[in-house]
């Protein structure tokens, strides 16, 4: 087992990296800029959730135990968007200055389905 964790090292340090970001009191958060039609925030949470999927899609083409089927890939898909829905809850209930935004979650989804319509782009013959 401790052989296989190799290749979903990149997917769980990502979710380390997002739980370390996301969680954060409000206080050690830079200003946000806003842009008229995004914030930085919301294109944050999408690229974040977006690489989530990808590296852990790419943890499954590398390790040779696992065949990467629609069903897997679809399971893979609502694992990352509800690691996002969690994250936003923990942020609500930690009492750290920051708030449950169900904005941010939806931006955590639609980083998926970008994610996800990048895999479907990018040739797999690493």
């Amino acid at each position: 087992m401790a052989v296989r964790s190799i290749y979903y090292a990149l997917a769980l340090g990502w979710a380390v990296v997002i739980l370390v970001l996301t969680l954060l009191p409000s206080q050690a958060l830079p200003p946000d800029p806003h842009w008229d039609f995004i914030s930085v925030d919301s294109l944050a949470h999408a690229v974040l959730f977006g690489v989530q999927l990808l590296l852990l899609l790419y943890g499954f083409l590398r390790d040779p135990s696992v065949l990467l089927s629609r069903r897997l890939i679809t399971i893979a898909f609502f694992s990352v968007v509800f690691f996002g829905i969690f994250v936003e809850i923990l942020q609500g209930s930690m009492g750290l200055g920051r708030q449950a935004d169900p904005f941010d979650a939806l931006c955590n989804t639609i980083g998926c389905f970008f994610g996800l319509g990048i895999w479907a782009l990018v040739p797999r013959r690493l």
